[in-house]
């Protein structure tokens, strides 16, 4: 089984409780991540913060429905997939730093094992594409 893994850092013009509240708010992923069809909360840790999410995208290597378990920690929000029917296993994190100043900088580390049978570079390129698509689209999102 391929695994694909991808990382890449953006500074988003927002206050850092801002750009966490966008992360944390998992529902509203289906508005700024293009490969996101459907997203919804099953279940809150007491303080609110994400415990579960099920997901539905589409890539140009296919489609998948998808739940995560959440981990968080003042300046990050980490998953673990649960269920998956194209990914075999998906971990990640959304890292941030408050740069003052209104500026917060975004790291996305993501990892998949998936059963998808496509060359080595494409995966990579549209593994890649995914990755940093997804902080532009959260970027433009927590901007406006």
């Amino acid at each position: 089984m391929p695994v694909d893994n991808a990382s890449a850092t953006v500074v988003v013009a927002a206050p850092f409780d801002d750009v966490l509240a966008a992360v944390r708010d998992v529902a509203s992923q289906v508005d700024w991540v293009k490969e996101i069809t459907a997203a919804e909360l099953l279940e809150e840790y007491e303080d609110g913060t994400p415990a579960t999410a099920s997901f539905e995208m589409t890539t140009n290597l296919g489609a998948d429905a998808y739940s995560l378990e959440y981990e968080h920690a003042h300046d990050s929000m980490r998953w673990t997939m649960v269920q998956g029917t194209m990914q075999k296993a998906q971990n990640g994190a959304y890292l941030l730093r408050d740069l003052g100043d209104g500026q917060t900088e975004v790291t996305l580390e993501l990892e998949v094992d998936h059963s998808i049978s496509a060359p080595g570079f494409l995966r990579k390129m549209i593994f890649k594409g995914v990755v940093d698509g997804n902080l532009a689209s959260l970027k433009a999102y927590v901007e406006r």
